[in-house]
């Protein structure tokens, strides 16, 4: 069996997907140990094709659905129900693997101390600009350059590792991880999503749907461990349209209705950092 089963939604990202497939090309974990799956929420670029052009370099799959407007939890389903793999590593397209990401990632999952790994993204911020100086440093396709120069560069830091920085976290846990349970990179055993059905499909809009996966695989008790070692970058693009902050919130109360908790019902006023800081 193989160790991961590397789902990766996209609609019209072509060109930053093929960043994501050759970040994956250059994993120290071997390629014969993973399988990468290609959710199409309806693409009418030249999507396929290039999924179609990696086939000689990883064991990669191509799965299309209608596009019937913003449709992720479905996409990220349909990889979960194809896959093989003993667990699921999700990864959105436009964002790059360090080399040695998908080991770190198996070692932690084998060590049973935890069910599922949070990593992080340089460069991610939730409704941040195409407009990045980082992008140029992309285009050299040389990842390991890529992730030495950002190493020290303070703004290109996940905004959630810089709040985890100012409440002084220690050990990879924190109160409430699900709040920080962002589809971009992270990985879970496939058996455990699956036992939790997957993504609650009901979420159309941009936005929630990872966090209210993640609350409940919370929920039923499953631990969570923030992964900072595990190193990726989020290619700066447009989100599709339908991505603001007013999905998001609309979205909490979809959330807030289907959980009824004190936490959920904070979502819907404060932000996720302010309910953070307010439990470390």
């Amino acid at each position: 069996m193989k160790v991961f089963s590397v789902v990766i939604p996209t609609y019209n990202s072509e060109k930053i997907l093929s960043y994501t497939l050759e970040s994956l090309i250059q994993q120290s974990l071997d390629v014969n140990q993973f399988e990468v799956i290609v959710c199409d929420d309806g693409s009418s670029d030249n999507t396929k094709e290039c999924v179609k052009s990696y086939r000689s370099q990883l064991d990669i799959h191509y799965l299309f659905q209608e596009d019937k407007g913003f449709r992720a939890a479905r996409a990220r389903n349909m990889g979960l129900n194809k896959a093989v793999g003993k667990n699921i590593f999700f990864l959105d397209s436009g964002v790059i693997l360090e080399r040695a990401a998908l080991q770190q990632h198996a070692t932690a999952l084998s060590s049973q101390s935890h069910d599922i790994n949070i990593g992080f993204c340089h460069g991610f911020e939730e409704f941040e600009s195409t407009e990045n100086e980082y992008l140029k440093l992309i285009e050299l396709l040389d990842f390991v350059t890529v992730f030495k120069r950002l190493s020290g560069a303070r703004d290109a830091v996940d905004c959630r590792q810089r709040l985890l920085k100012e409440i002084g976290h220690k050990n990879g846990f924190i109160a409430h991880p699900w709040l920080m349970f962002w589809g971009g990179h992270l990985s879970c055993s496939t058996e455990l999503l699956k036992s939790v059905d997957g993504f609650d499909e009901k979420f159309t809009r941009w936005g929630g749907e990872d966090v209210e996966l993640g609350l409940r695989l919370y929920r039923e008790g499953h631990r969570f461990s923030l992964l900072e070692d595990a190193l990726a970058y989020h290619i700066p693009h447009q989100k599709v349209e339908s991505a603001t902050p007013q999905t998001s919130h609309d979205n909490c109360h979809y959330i807030h209705n289907k959980h009824q908790l004190a936490l959920t019902r904070r979502m819907l006023t404060e932000d996720w950092q302010t309910i953070i800081r307010s439990v470390a």
